[in-house]
């Protein structure tokens, strides 16, 4: 089975060549030049632009991008699993459902098949981590969607940003208007509901925000992966980090970078958490 993910996983391309996944990137412009997420263009990039004071915009992925790769696996005979960015978020799993018909009309044979994760970042990427350990692990087709369809239901996010109002200007946030008001000195945080981001909680600085995070770790009974992502913020990447390893049994904690579309519409100083929630 070939694994297929997109750029919205925040997965390095290094990481994903590593593990024979095949990364469909989205697109970013800014200035008028296009370029192809994580390919092009890096996530200090974005956020340089986003400094001098540039919105960034991200397109989709199309069809035709998805037809290429699919095509090729197809012809080899091999089944594919494309593990998808929200599409609460993007009309980048649209696009693939169009391309995966394109190919079943002159292929009706081809097994494809695309899962909506509803996550981002590294929500969708430890996704597709387990994913790539399922199928390493010698699993048939049919078991490793099952756990991947079950992986998409245990995942959790939670955000903090420094800029609300960049964020829900994007488009990208979910019920956000009313919670707007209010927020000097507050740091927000928020969650992905059904695919969307959705404000949480109000917080009085970046101390009490991570407690929040910790106590949601601690109350969903977490005891296995934490990973940590973040945009230009380094430090407050590594507090929250401090603060999971001193106040919870969690031992495996990894950081890493927003990626460029992810960080396009978060802009500076976001700080982000995900793992699995088992229990439920």
């Amino acid at each position: 089975m070939q694994l297929i993910a997109d750029s919205c996983s925040d997965i390095s391309v290094e990481e994903l060549d590593r593990m024979e996944i095949e990364m469909i990137p989205l697109k970013i412009t800014i200035d008028d030049k296009d370029y192809l997420d994580q390919f092009d263009i890096s996530s200090m990039e974005v956020l340089d632009a986003i400094s001098e004071g540039k919105r960034p915009l991200t397109s989709q992925a199309n069809p035709e991008d998805f037809t290429k790769v699919f095509q090729k696996y197809v012809e080899r005979g091999e089944p594919v699993l494309y593990i998808a960015f929200s599409s609460e978020l993007s009309g980048t799993y649209q696009s693939a459902v169009i391309a995966k018909d394109t190919i079943l009309d002159d292929h009706p044979d081809a097994d494809i098949t695309i899962i909506d994760t509803k996550a981002a970042s590294y929500g969708l990427g430890l996704i597709v981590e387990r994913a790539h350990g399922y199928v390493e692990s010698g699993l048939s087709k049919d078991e490793v969607i099952a756990k991947v369809e079950k992986d998409v239901k245990d995942i959790r996010h939670f955000f903090t940003v420094d800029d609300l109002d960049y964020l829900a200007k994007g488009g990208r946030l979910s019920k956000g208007q009313a919670f707007l008001g209010g927020l000097l000195n507050i740091k927000p945080l928020l969650h992905v509901e059904e695919g969307k981001l959705v404000p949480l909680e109000k917080h009085r600085g970046t101390k009490k925000v991570h407690s929040s995070m910790v106590k949601h770790l601690i109350a969903d009974n977490v005891t296995r992966e934490v990973h940590i992502t973040q945009a230009n913020a380094e430090a407050q990447a590594e507090q929250l980090k401090q603060k999971i390893l001193d106040g919870t049994t969690i031992t495996d904690v990894r950081i890493s970078t927003i990626g460029p579309t992810i960080s396009s519409h978060t802009g500076n100083g976001t700080v982000a958490m995900f793992y699995f929630n088992e229990g439920v």
